[in-house]
C-alpha cells in the first residue's frame, strides 16, 4: 500500500470512526491570477498535500475584487476539506474593501511564507537610484505610473504610504496579480513596478528590471540577484512606524469547518512544507519560510488585518470603515 494512503488511514483512526476523510480531488482556489506568487506557492502546496491526503489536488485561479471572488466561491462551498481558499496578505484587506462580509476570525488560515518588497524600473528607465524617482514625482505629480498589481494589495497598500512619507502623488495601474504587472511595466505600460524579489527574480537576474529601494525595515542582500539594496526608511525613517507589510501566501478554509477535516488540512500542509517543492519554491521565490498553522496563524492574520485595514482608512482607500467591522485598531 502506498505511504500517502496508509498516511490517510492513520488520520482517520485518529481523528475517530466518525471522521470523515478527505477521499476526493481538492481544488485550491487562488484568489489571483497566474504567474504571481500566490499561484506558486499555492501549486507547490497542492504537490505537496497531494502526496500527503493521496488525493489529486489541483489549483483554480479565481482572480476579482482582490480576492473577494475566490473567497466568496469558498466561503458558499461545503464544508468538507474539497474546496481551499487560496490566499496572500492581499485577501487580509477584502473585509475594508467591502468585497466580502467575512473578516479574519471566519478563517483558519495556514501561511507558508513570503518575500520582501522591492521598487524596481526597467533597464531603460531614467532613474537610477531612489532619489532620482522621488526627485522626478515631485515635480511632475500623478505623471509616474506604478504598477503595484490589485489595489487595495500589500504592494500597492505599501507603496501609497511609502509616497506619502515621500511627499509625493502618483498614479497606481492596478492589475489582476504581480505577473500582469511586471508585464505592463516591462511592455512601457507602467514606469515603476513594485512587488516581491520572488516574484521578479527572474528579470532582475538578465538586467532587464534594476532595484532602487526595499519596502523594508532593514537592507535587503540579495547576494548575486541585484546585491544589497537599501531599505526605503534609509531614505524615510517615519515610515519604520509603518512597517513591515509583510507578504504572506499560503491557503485558507473557513473557521467553522469540522475539526475532523481541518486536522486533515493541517496535516497536509504541515506535509506539504516538508516537500521538496515547497522548498524549492520558496526558495525560488527568496522568500522565508514560515510554516505557520492553528493558531499561531490566525495571530498573524488578525493583526496584519488590523494594519492593513486601518492604514487603508488613513489613506482613504478603505470602502468600510475597520471598526464597523469589528477589526481593533493597531
Amino acid at each position: 500500500m502506498k505511504k500517502a494512503s496508509l498516511l490517510v488511514l492513520a488520520l482517520c483512526a485518529v481523528l475517530g470512526a466518525g471522521a470523515q476523510a478527505i477521499d476526493k480531488p481538492v481544488s485550491i482556489v487562488c484568489s489571483f491570477g497566474a504567474g504571481g506568487g500566490t499561484d506558486l506557492v499555492n501549486r507547490a502546496l497542492a504537490e505537496g498535500m497531494k502526496a500527503a491526503l493521496g488525493v489529486q489536488v489541483n489549483v483554480q485561479n479565481m482572480p476579482g475584487a482582490g480576492g473577494g471572488i475566490a473567497q466568496e466561491y469558498v466561503w458558499q462551498k461545503p464544508r468538507d476539506g474539497l474546496t481551499i481558499l487560496g490566499c496572500s496578505e492581499t485577501n487580509l484587506m477584502v473585509p475594508a474593501n467591502g468585497a466580502h462580509t467575512t473578516t479574519a476570525k471566519d478563517w483558519q488560515y495556514y501561511w507558508a511564507g513570503g518575500s520582501p518588497g522591492l521598487v524596481m524600473v526597467p533597464a531603460r528607465s531614467p532613474f537610477k537610484n531612489f532619489n532620482d524617482l522621488v526627485k522626478f514625482a515631485k515635480a511632475n505629480p500623478k505623471k509616474l505610473k506604478v504598477a503595484a498589481a490589485v489595489l487595495p494589495g500589500v504592494w500597492s497598500l505599501k507603496w501609497l504610504t511609502v509616497a506619502k512619507a515621500a511627499g509625493i502623488e502618483t498614479t497606481i495601474l492596478p492589475y489582476s496579480g504581480s505577473a500582469p504587472a511586471l508585464t505592463g511595466v516591462l511592455t512601457g505600460e507602467a514606469d515603476v513596478l513594485h512587488i516581491s524579489v520572488g516574484e521578479a527574480r527572474g528579470y532582475l537576474q538578465t538586467g532587464a528590471l534594476r532595484a532602487l529601494v526595499a519596502t523594508e525595515n532593514e537592507a535587503l542582500d540579495t547576494g548575486k540577484l541585484a546585491g544589497k539594496i537599501d531599505p526605503v526608511t534609509k531614505y524615510f525613517p517615519a515610515l519604520k512606524a509603518s512597517l513591515p507589510m509583510p507578504q504572506l501566501l499560503g491557503i485558507a478554509i473557513p473557521a467553522d469547518t469540522p475539526e475532523a477535516v481541518k486536522a486533515q488540512v493541517t496535516a497536509a500542509f504541515d506535509a506539504a512544507m516538508k516537500s521538496e517543492a515547497v522548498k524549492k519554491i520558496l526558495e525560488s521565490q527568496v522568500a522565508t519560510p514560515f510554516g505557520y498553522s492553528g493558531a499561531r496563524a490566525n495571530e498573524v492574520a488578525k493583526a496584519m488585518e488590523s494594519k492593513f485595514s486601518w492604514a487603508m482608512a488613513e489613506l482613504g482607500i478603505a470602502k468600510v470603515d475597520p471598526a464597523t467591522l469589528g477589526i481593533p485598531k493597531p
